[in-house]
């Protein structure tokens, strides 16, 4: 278990949080990994249908039923760092490097979410 100091003086236990700690980790996984599939395995399979017309059609009905999956993976993903946020808002505010971390993390999920959407 790993404690840190708060701003107020007192300890923080960095060893609680599992839940949203899993809906964070679990939530990118699914959301990279489901979309490095689509791009090559679903992509590419498509590029194998017989008749061109179809090719397009056939990867739009895969990405079409991975939508749903892929907006709860984010979802996780996003509450999953909004908790640990919250649950670390004074690991944040006063451990030094940490401010610092966060914004990046904060500023890569939010391009994620642009190619996402894109």
């Amino acid at each position: 278990m790993v404690v840190v100091p708060t701003p107020t003086g007192g300890t923080h236990s960095m060893s609680s949080n599992t839940f949203v700690r899993s809906l964070h980790d679990l939530g990118a996984a699914a959301w990279f990994g489901g979309g490095l599939m689509g791009a090559i395995g679903l992509n590419g399979a498509s590029e194998e249908v017989e008749d061109p017309r179809q090719r397009v059609h056939t990867a739009s009905l895969g990405w079409a039923k991975w939508a749903p999956v892929n907006a709860l993976a984010i979802g996780a993903h996003l509450v999953g760092g909004a908790g640990l946020l919250l649950a670390n808002r004074g690991r944040v505010r006063a451990q030094e490097g940490v401010t610092a971390n966060t914004v990046v993390k904060t500023a890569l999920t939010i391009a994620a979410l642009g190619t996402t959407v894109w």
